[in-house]
């Protein structure tokens, strides 16, 4: 009898444990079918995934046109709202945007591009321009300042009764300057005391340029001035050499009577007149020139709210009934600090401070006033010397006014 080593009983307990898993024998049709229904599945499964796929898609699209198609509806609502509509406040300022865009040489397109036509001349054509004449009446016998202001009380940094800021108590020159300020501007109010040291102050490069604001100062021995006339500004680069309708500077006459302007100067009593007349002669003007439009006649604003000529810096003159002359210069055109003021804005703070006759020189990026050298508002033009001007209305200092009597 033979016997079996313990690797062997090993290997046979192996054996007979394996009887039990041997599979049964399948065949090799078998084997394929059961391949391909594997492969079936597994395109079943990879179609289903993409049908599920398609479908977000379908669904994320749908959700996107759905948010567009609202978007597109709110915008054209909203667009005819703006352009069409009648409610008061969003034609307000439709209107203000309009009359902003138009009275500005370079930005037309910010009206013409969103506007129709037919809707730009409606609004434009409520600009008022109002050509009555108007002379102040000077009363002799009131106080210097009329009772407004008293500049011996007043103090710089300190507010004066209207609350407006005191930046300026110039008493030898006889020149107070306050900041003033509203909702959308910031500006300087000029008041000065004598009327016969306010003239117009031209370059001496007609025709060819003009000159920044100090440089009248300088050569005219002024305290203080502000830009005057309108200039032929092709591209928003001219150099203020070709003046815009007709001025007068101690009877020396330069430019072209414009019948769409307005007259304002002083005659030689030194009232302020104002008007759409082209004989000046007729009423002794001295010193004057032409922009528009008139902001207050006898004592009356004839001016309410934009007046069609939209929010813009602004430099406008008016006179006292005693004579006292205003020369207020709003700041504009600058988001977050000044954006610029209506006509009416302006009309209301000279009234507030006792003028009776009042009109607006040229505004935009000219508006600049220059104080004993320096500027002293912010203007919106890039260039720190303020723009090439044509003319100035000026303030003779007392001094060189004394010098030249005695003379």
């Amino acid at each position: 009898m033979v016997e079996r080593t313990t690797e062997e009983h090993v290997d046979l307990d192996r054996l007979n444990d394996g009887v039990s898993e041997i599979r049964p024998y399948k065949s090799k049709q078998a084997k394929m079918e059961e391949k391909e229904e594997k492969k079936t599945a597994k395109e079943d499964k990879r179609i289903a995934k993409e049908e599920k796929k398609s479908s977000n898609e379908l669904k994320d699209s749908s959700i996107v046109a759905l948010i567009i198609s609202i978007l597109f509806f709110i915008a054209v609502v909203g667009y005819s709202v703006v352009a069409f509509g009648h409610i008061p406040f969003v034609e307000k300022w439709r209107n203000i945007w309009i009359e902003t865009a138009m009275t500005t040489d370079q930005h037309k397109w910010l009206a013409q591009s969103f506007f129709p036509e037919w809707l730009i001349d409606d609004v434009m054509s409520r600009q008022v321009d109002i050509k009555d004449m108007g002379i102040t009446e000077i009363d002799p016998n009131k106080d210097l300042f009329g009772g407004i202001i008293d500049p011996t009380e007043l103090v710089v940094g300190e507010p004066d009764s209207k609350g407006n800021i005191v930046y300026a108590n110039n008493i030898e020159e006889g020149i107070v300057i306050l900041n003033v300020e509203d909702t959308n501007f910031k500006g300087k109010l000029i008041i000065i005391d004598d009327p016969s040291r306010v003239f117009l102050g031209v370059t001496d490069y007609k025709g060819s340029r003009g000159e920044f604001i100090c440089d009248y100062l300088e050569k005219e021995n002024a305290v203080v001035g502000v830009n005057a006339s309108g200039f032929i500004d092709t591209g928003g680069v001219s150099l203020g050499g070709q003046i815009s309708g007709m001025c007068v500077s101690q009877g020396e006459y330069w430019g072209s009577y414009k019948s769409k302007y307005t007259l304002m100067g002083f005659d030689k009593d030194n009232r302020m007149i104002v008007g759409g007349t082209g004989d000046w002669e007729q009423y002794n003007i001295r010193d004057g020139m032409q922009f528009r439009p008139t902001l207050i006649l006898n004592g009356e604003k004839v001016v309410e709210d934009s007046a069609g000529w939209g929010l813009q810096p602004r430099t406008t003159m008016g006179q006292c009934a005693n004579g006292v002359v205003l020369m207020l210069v709003v700041d504009g055109r600058q988001v977050g600090y000044s954006l610029g003021a209506t006509m009416e804005d302006c009309a209301d703070i000279l009234l507030e401070y006792g003028a009776v006759t009042a009109a607006a020189c040229d505004g935009g990026s000219s508006s600049v006033i220059g104080y004993e050298g320096e500027i002293i508002n912010e203007p919106s033009t890039n260039m720190p010397t303020g723009r090439y001007l044509p003319n100035a209305w000026l303030v003779r200092s007392k001094t060189s006014q004394s010098t030249n009597e005695a003379e």
